[in-house]
Order: structure tokens, then C-alpha cells, then sequence
């Protein structure tokens, strides 16, 4: 996967303006990457009547009511309770951030948006899969700790989100979209260069599977 940055690394000797076009230039993203600080973004709230029980954790929780994502290095489990009267429809967005609680591991994003009904009085384990934001980081283990993070709306995570929408990633045998993913959130090139890295990861993308 890192060989999609190393791609893009290479390939950026010629800087290019990106103006004139919808692509936004690609600069450090804080909490991504590299990068220190806080990730930015929207806060991500639950429904009325969802309450997270415990920790999110990369310790292994049985037995599963669902199981969502398609990232693989970012594994982690929750556990959400539906206190309301009825039955609540939880929706984890493309976009939505997983924070690392010990600062060591990677850093998690959704590439795809999921809805999860719960039913009244059930308390849901889910899996979520999601893909690494920080390739130099470890990935999730058992003693991994979690918390959510905003829904990150950096104009060219949420442009890269744009052109994944329409592609089937559970479909994606050979991960091809972590390495797409990186070439955003690990990108060290000048942002005048961002250009040509999209120009590779639209090529990358066109590989994938459509939905």
C-alpha cells in the first residue's frame, strides 16, 4: 500500500496549479498523517436514546449484531445501547474519524457511510473497520483505545470521498483504497503539486469496482 505515496512522491517533480478546476489543493491535515494537532471537523453526536457503552476497543467483543467498513487496519469494537422506546437508525458517515486515545496508533476514517438499526432495549456490539489516516503509526490491537472523532470536512478529504461514493470498496480485494487514502492523508508534497497526485488517484480509483 505505502507504494501509492511513493508513487505520488515521485511522480510530483513538475509542480502544477490546481486552480481552475474543482480539485482543492492538498496541504498537511492536523490529527493526519504526520501532522500533529487536532483533527478538523464536525462533531460527531449520536441519536437521542444511542448511548456508547464502555470504550471503543480493539479488544475483540462477542457476539456481533453488525459488522461495517472496509478498511483493515483500524479494527476496532463498540458497544451501543438503544434506551429509547423504540428502535434507532445510527448513522456512522464517510468522512467520520476514529481518535487514537494513546496518540501511538493510527488514526481511523470511514470511507463509506453506514446505517445501523437497533433495536429497543438491545445493546449492539458492532465491528467497525475503518481505513488508517497515519501510515507510520501501528495499526489497532487488543490494547487499543478509541474514541470518536469530528467528521473530518477538510475540502480534499471530502473531495477524495466524493470520488470514492460510487465505488463497491467491499469489493476491493487488493485494498487498493488504503493506499488511495494515504496519498491524502500522508501527502508530504507542495500543494502546488496537488495536481498531479490527483491526477493519480483518480487513476487509482478508476480501477476499483463500481458499485
Amino acid at each position: 500500500m505505502m507504494a501509492f505515496i511513493g508513487l505520488a512522491l515521485f511522480s510530483c517533480s513538475k509542480k502544477d496549479k490546481v486552480d481552475g478546476n474543482d480539485e482543492p489543493p492538498i496541504n498537511p491535515i492536523p490529527g493526519l498523517g504526520e501532522t500533529a494537532g487536532d483533527i478538523p471537523g464536525t462533531a460527531f453526536v449520536l441519536p437521542q436514546g444511542i448511548v456508547l457503552e464502555g470504550a471503543i476497543t480493539g479488544e475483540s467483543l462477542n457476539p456481533l449484531c453488525k459488522e461495517v467498513g472496509t478498511g483493515r487496519f483500524v479494527d476496532v469494537y463498540l458497544i451501543l445501547k438503544n434506551t429509547a422506546s423504540a428502535a434507532v437508525n445510527v448513522t456512522l458517515p464517510a468522512g467520520l474519524t476514529l481518535k487514537s486515545v494513546s496518540g501511538e496508533d493510527q488514526n481511523g476514517i470511514l470511507a463509506d457511510s453506514y446505517d445501523i438499526s437497533i433495536a429497543q432495549g438491545t445493546a449492539c456490539i458492532i465491528k467497525l473497520n475503518a481505513y488508517c489516516a497515519n501510515a507510520s503509526k501501528h495499526p489497532s490491537s487488543y490494547t487499543s483505545r478509541y474514541t470518536f472523532g469530528p467528521i473530518c470536512n477538510v475540502p480534499a478529504i471530502t473531495y477524495l470521498l466524493k470520488l470514492l461514493k460510487n465505488k463497491d470498496l467491499s469489493k476491493d480485494e487488493d485494498h487498493s483504497a488504503q493506499g488511495i487514502i494515504w496519498m491524502i492523508t500522508d501527502n508530504t508534497t507542495a500543494s502546488e503539486n496537488s495536481g498531479t497526485v490527483w491526477k493519480l488517484v483518480k487513476e487509482q480509483i478508476a480501477l476499483l469496482p463500481n458499485k
